[in-house]
């Protein structure tokens, strides 16, 4: 046998051994981890049953008892989580205004299930919706539709002449439809975390609502005519992209509330300060290192959150706020607050904790002061006028280099508990 046969049988040989092992492969060994997911998915049947049989449980309860219910009486039924598969026959609860449907597995809901003359509210979230048919003529004025995986706002909303309020959040809508801007009554729409393309034909059908809530829309940009939205009081652009504003936006003469937290603003758009009428502005979580001294023209601000930004310092401009009732300023790099900060006449609330505050003026001096956080911080002086101001209400303390063994610190616990028993709870652990 010469040597190139000894070599291919021996080839041969190899591969024949290998196709007899993938065929009877060893069987293998149970690990922990496996055991571990195995339990874990035991664990999940079981309470999907145990779920299930609530459901059925409850189903059947609230069945029985409808018959029962007197419609003369009956104004709200609650039909949450019970598995339902389709509403029951309503009709004959005359006087119904409120439907509670959500969390159960609808997937069609009928003109009939909403035939009371006297309905105003459907809640339908966390249904797997398919196709909702509002009668024409219907008095409802409150739809909440949140959470139904749909892809557009339903055709037969459109009936909904008398329509307040629209609440679509977390569902995977593109377009706001144009009839909104022919409703009158329409005060609200929320479309929060769907898949808006906020652009000029949003502007002109949401300009004359008041209430316009569109977080979690992946918003990178405001169109330039967004000046026009003249109607709207607040405006929640909440969790989206945004680092500029159009210049149009300062246009906003009707706006009360803007909210942008967690955006990518490095400061505080110009645009802002040219609406005075502005009372409430949130930047929580975004890039902020500096704040304008142009603050003192939102003479009628109440509340501002600007934590979970960059700040080093606060302006001497804030001064100049005389409605400011709450600073929200927590989680930032300041070292110190202002003294002008007791100046403020009707602050109540004042949140400067995790920081890196090493000295707080005399709070005491201020009469409308009900709550104080400053946890987390550097400062080695416990505020003792502070603890003891008429009119406290909360004061946060913890993690400060002052919570340590020594005189101070049992002096401070026994007015601790002397402050509860009289309402005022200051937190020290």
């Amino acid at each position: 046998m010469n040597l190139r046969l000894e070599i291919s049988l021996v080839c041969v040989f190899y591969v024949l051994s290998f196709v007899a092992v993938s065929q009877n492969p060893k069987p293998q060994k149970i690990t922990d981890v496996d055991s571990i997911r195995l339990e874990r998915q035991k664990q999940m049947a079981r309470w999907e049953a145990e779920r299930a049989e609530r459901e059925a449980k409850a189903r059947a309860a609230f069945i029985d008892g409808l018959d029962k219910l007197n419609p003369d009486s009956v104004t709200l039924l609650n039909m949450q989580n019970l598995g339902l598969t389709e509403l029951p026959d309503l009709s004959r609860f005359y006087r119904l205004k409120k439907i509670n449907a959500s969390g159960n597995k609808i997937k069609h809901f009928r003109k009939r299930d909403f035939v009371s003359d006297s309905l105003t509210t459907v809640v339908l979230s966390d249904n797997p919706v398919k196709r909702v048919c509002f009668p024409a003529g219907s008095p409802i004025q409150n739809v909440v539709m949140q959470n139904c995986n749909l892809k557009r706002v339903p055709c037969s909303v459109k009936k909904l002449k008398h329509i307040r309020s629209l609440d679509f959040t977390k569902n995977r809508i593109k377009r706001i439809p144009r009839y909104v801007k022919n409703r009158p009554n329409l005060n609200e729409i929320n479309f929060n975390f769907n898949r808006i393309k906020f652009n000029g034909r949003v502007v002109n059908r949401t300009g004359g609502i008041g209430r316009v809530l569109l977080a979690g829309n992946h918003i990178e940009k405001l169109p330039e005519n967004t000046g026009s939205m003249t109607g709207v009081r607040k405006l929640n652009l909440a969790d989206n992209m945004l680092s500029e504003l159009p210049v149009s936006f300062g246009e906003l003469d009707s706006l009360e509330s803007v909210i942008f937290y967690k955006n990518r603003f490095r400061n505080i758009p110009e645009e802002i300060f040219e609406i005075p009428q502005l009372k409430e502005m949130d930047f929580y979580y975004n890039n902020i290192d500096k704040l304008p001294d142009e603050f003192n023209r939102l003479v009628h601000l109440k509340r501002v959150y600007l934590s979970y930004n960059n700040l080093t310092s606060l302006p001497k401009s804030l001064a100049g706020l005389k409605e400011l009732e709450f600073i929200y300023v927590h989680h930032n790099n300041l070292s110190f607050i202002p003294g002008w900060i007791t100046e403020l006449p009707v602050l109540s609330v004042l949140d400067a904790g995790y920081n890196n505050l090493i000295s707080v003026p005399d709070l005491s001096k201020m009469a409308t002061l009900k709550e104080v956080d400053l946890q987390s911080n550097n400062l080695e002086d416990i505020p003792w006028e502070l603890l003891v101001k008429p009119g406290i209400k909360r004061v946060f303390l913890r993690n400060n280099p002052f919570i340590k063994e020594g005189d101070d610190l049992i002096k401070l616990q026994k007015l601790v508990k002397k402050r509860a028993s009289e309402g005022v709870n200051i937190y020290i652990d």
